[in-house]
């Protein structure tokens, strides 16, 4: 095989890797109404906290009026911030979150 030839055919062989999909960032916004003990109990349930992850965010939205919760791929991020929000609504509560891009 001629030299040009084994080029061709090495540069057909190369691959690119996938690119990591763009990531967003989910915040938590603080209310009056929420209490501390439910924003544990999503952070824990929806978004996979530990106990002191969740209460820490939780006393951070407290004191900041908002927390970031993760980073995710938006399809992900838009389904833990639905169930989160059922959940939310389910209770009577009015907590709201909001989903950035980076």
């Amino acid at each position: 095989m001629k030299q040009t030839e084994l080029q061709k055919e090495s540069r057909s062989d190369v691959r690119t890797a996938p690119k990591e999909p763009r990531r967003y960032s989910v915040m938590i916004l603080n209310d009056d109404f929420t209490t501390f003990e439910f924003v544990i109990e999503v952070m824990m349930i929806v978004f996979g906290k530990t106990q002191q992850q969740a209460e820490e965010i939780a006393e951070e939205t407290h004191i900041r009026q908002k927390a970031l919760v993760g980073r995710y791929p938006l399809d992900i991020a838009k389904s833990k911030v639905a169930k989160a929000t059922r959940m939310a609504r389910s209770e009577g509560f009015p907590l709201k979150f909001d989903i950035q891009p980076e």
